[in-house]
């Protein structure tokens, strides 16, 4: 085989670097390993290192040759699939996740030592090995997998009788070009490859009249002898300090799920912080069957919600960011990307965004539907991905029927993933449902207002400034009455009222220094001065976020104003069409006049056909009546058609390079052609005069598609790309003619919309002659959702 089998199975089969990187652990933990040290060297620099060192059994010689170095070897098949020592559940099978070495480094180093017992199992002396794979100079000085010659370096070393076992690796003159950004999400996806112990350990609460409760969640399949497994990460791959408590702590609700055999229980507990808003709210423990009691999966799940923004430090902020989401764990070891941040395989954020208007049918038994009924506009309180944090826990056996993407990231969406889907979903629906029965009762509560004084002593001025309130009747002229009511604009003025309340309590503070010592107040006001800062930032975040809100709702109306206007365009085409069948009709006397007319009356038509095509695409009735597999060839053809004016006034070359006989998986037309004009629009735009524009798609590997656009004009910047998915961020400066200004909105529009999919849209880099790509990944899809 041609040695360029090591970049299929290495570099190009792992989806990320920290899931090569989290590959080589799981191999230490296999290993037997209680501890396993990474650490990082130079790598903004460029030929950085990174090391894996553990404590496991380590190899011997023969060990290393028939297990190691053989690809798909079947060392880990023999027996019952257990580790030596602490007879754990293998978590690697396909004897390929060491050549994820390749990925990250063009050369490895190994040094490893044997455990006695290892050692002499295989051979009469105790010796360990030393090898070096040089991955750069195999593919270019061999051909073959037997002409490795001195790429490949292997040698026994002997042992002395007391000298600890182990394994080091070293990956050597690491790939890719690494920016602090890069490293940083590295470091963040590699460390978050274990469960944090603050949601296996149970809660430091107790739940009222508590029936049933998990406790402490094992992750792993272990004997009660194991003395566990832990990551240590150091130079420039040490996280700092995990903000885990301090996250939890800000949690309202607990969510426990148990699926087994015997029926999936679920255990819902407001916390501290929620019964202090809310002391009638109450714990329920429900029941229903399971749906596949024979096939499963079986598993456990411990999940924190909370509701509003986190309070506290930028630190913690960004790590609720990253952090955030209902994740999955396989024996332990995390399964990317359930609940990475643009990963919404719960539907979570398709249905806040949508605002459902009801929960599908939970079959409670009889007991549980009467505990806890319906409440009405319940799913009105479904929050997004981000205000959960949790895991969902299991182990080989209970996720046995589970089949795992070639690339390692997530499972088949097969009939046992929707179930596990759906039970997952069915806790949080009804943790949703528990909070609404919490906040019924006290939802028409009127908020404190700043101008009212509404907390005691805050307006404690003497002389109050004139109030903005009307003095006859005490209303807010600038507040519709019924938007008063509303959530949204509650939160933002709970918000304002803190914010300012805390301004005013810091401008108390800083005046009632006068007198104190003066090395004591001179470092007291420093504190309140960067506080005020900070607040002061905090109120100037608050406001734009408002505005953006404002321009949001403003987005939403025109949209529905756009979709009734599919009527109107169709009114002015058969309008334009009687101008050109009057212009038709003079006489060839006056073709001074004539000629022009029936040329502009023939672009009007035109024009106004392609809009009316492209609107009773998008907003039509079949539009999102049904979910269909559409043919790749016919995916981009209304977006160019609305798109060919401007197309053709660029000169702009279209090279369609869409595989035949290949479909997308189920998905709604409208929502399809909205991707494309999105990702046509920018292409168009950056191409520019004269410009070239290419759209290919095929199948993916995992049985859905991909598709991406390319353009040859202005090149982005792949490590700083992801700024352009945030919403309002525009690379267009300029108004278009044709175009208009580009709001910054299509591309985040377009994630949301893959996203539901559990897709994945990103830039990647461009064909030969061709400046920026974007690509779009389609997974395939059992049925509807």
């Amino acid at each position: 085989m041609d040695t360029h089998l090591f970049r299929e199975l290495g570099e190009l089969l792992v989806g990320r670097d920290s899931t090569a990187l989290v590959e080589l652990v799981k191999n230490s933990y296999d290993a037997d390993a209680t501890e396993v040290v990474l650490r990082g060297e130079g790598l903004i620099r460029g030929n950085g290192v990174i090391s894996v060192t553990d404590d496991g059994v380590g190899m011997t010689p023969e060990i290393f040759q028939s297990a190691f170095l053989r690809i798909a070897g079947r060392y880990k098949e023999s027996g019952r699939r257990r580790s030596p020592l602490y007879d754990r559940q293998y978590t690697g099978a396909k004897g390929v996740g060491r050549l994820s070495a390749h990925k990250l480094a063009e050369e490895l180093q190994v040094t490893s030592c044997p455990h006695a017992s290892v050692a002499l199992s295989t051979s009469e002396t105790r010796q360990g090995v030393s090898a070096t794979i040089d991955w750069k100079e195999l593919e270019e000085q061999s051909a073959t997998l037997d002409e490795v010659g001195a790429a490949l370096r292997v040698e026994p070393i002997p042992m002395a009788p007391d000298q600890e076992p182990g394994t080091k690796m070293r990956l050597r003159r690491v790939r890719g070009k690494w920016t602090s950004k890069k490293l940083v999400d590295f470091v963040q996806e590699v460390a978050s490859c274990l469960p944090p112990t603050e949601l296996l350990d149970p809660p430091s609460f107790d739940g009222q009249d508590s029936q049933w409760n998990l406790g402490a969640i094992k992750p792993w399949t272990q004997r009660p002898d194991d003395p566990g497994f832990t990551i240590k990460m150091e130079g420039e791959l040490n996280v700092g300090e995990p903000l885990w408590v301090q996250l939890i702590d800000r949690s309202h609700w607990l969510l426990e799920i148990d699926a087994q055999t015997d029926g999936v229980r679920f255990a819902i507990r407001p916390t501290p912080n929620e019964l202090k808003r809310h002391p009638s709210a109450q714990s329920y423990y429900l029941r229903r069957d399971h749906p596949d009691p024979e096939k499963g999966p079986f598993f456990t799940a411990r999940i924190y919600s909370r509701e509003g923004p986190v309070l506290g430090s930028r630190l913690l902020s960004d790590f609720a960011d990253r952090h955030s989401g209902i994740r999955m764990y396989m024996e332990g070891f995390r399964v990317v990307p359930y609940g990475d941040q643009h990963d919404d395989w719960l539907g979570l954020n398709r249905d806040y965004v949508r605002r459902v208007r009801g929960f599908t049918q939970i079959p409670l038994d009889d007991w549980s539907t009467d505990l806890l009924p319906e409440v009405e506009q319940e799913s009105f309180k479904i929050r997004g991905n981000r205000q959960y944090i949790g895991g969902v826990f299991l182990s080989a056996a209970g996720g046995a029927a589970l089949r795992p993407v070639v690339n390692r990231e997530g499972f088949l969406q097969d009939e046992v993933f929707e179930t596990l889907r759906l039970l997952v979903r069915n806790g949080v629906d009804l943790l949703i449902r528990a909070q609404a029965a919490a906040t019924e009762e006290v939802k028409n509560q009127q908020v404190p207002s700043v101008e009212s004084g509404g907390d005691a002593g805050f307006n404690s001025d003497p002389n109050p400034s004139p109030s903005i309130k009307d003095p006859v009747d005490g209303s807010d002229p600038g507040v519709d009455p019924e938007e008063e009511d509303s959530p949204s604009v509650v939160s933002r003025r709970k918000l304002k009222f803190s914010l300012t309340k805390a301004e005013y309590e810091l401008t108390q503070v800083r005046g009632s220094l006068h007198g104190v010592d003066r090395s004591i107040a001179d470092n007291v006001a420093r504190q309140v001065d960067e506080a005020a800062a900070a607040v002061s930032a905090a109120k100037e975040s608050a406001e734009r976020e408002e505005s953006d809100y404002a321009m949001l709702q403003v987005l939403a109306g025109v949209g529905l104003q756009f979709a009734a206007f599919v009527h109107e365009v169709n009114g002015l085409l058969s309008q334009a069409q009687q101008v050109r069948t009057l212009a038709d009709a003079l006489p060839a006397t006056a073709s001074d006049l004539v000629k022009p007319l029936r040329l502009s009356s023939d672009a009007l038509c035109q024009s106004l056909a392609r809009q009316a095509s492209y609107l009773t695409e998008v907003v039509g009735p079949d539009a999102r009546r049904r979910r269909r597999r559409i043919a790749l060839p016919e995916t981009a053809q209304t977006s160019l058609q609305l798109l060919d004016s401007a197309i053709k006034q660029r000169s702009i070359e279209v090279i369609e390079n869409l595989e035949a006989g290949v479909k997308t998986p189920p998905i709604f037309p409208a929502e399809l052609t909205i991707i494309f004009t999105n990702l046509l629009t920018n292409a168009v735009k950056a191409a520019g005069e004269g410009g070239k524009i290419m759209i290919t798609g095929k199948p993916s590997a995992d049985g859905g598609v991909e598709f991406r656009v390319e353009n040859s004009g202005t090149s982005v910047d792949l490590a700083q790309s992801e700024k352009w998915f945030r919403p309002f961020e525009s690379t267009t400066t300029e108004v278009d003619v044709l175009l208009g200004q580009g709001m910054g909105l299509g591309l985040p529009i377009t994630r949301r919309i893959v996203s539901e999919y559990s897709g994945r849209v990103r830039f990647v880099a461009p064909s030969s002659g061709y400046a920026t790509a974007v690509q779009v990944n389609l997974p395939p899809r059992k049925g509807n959702r």
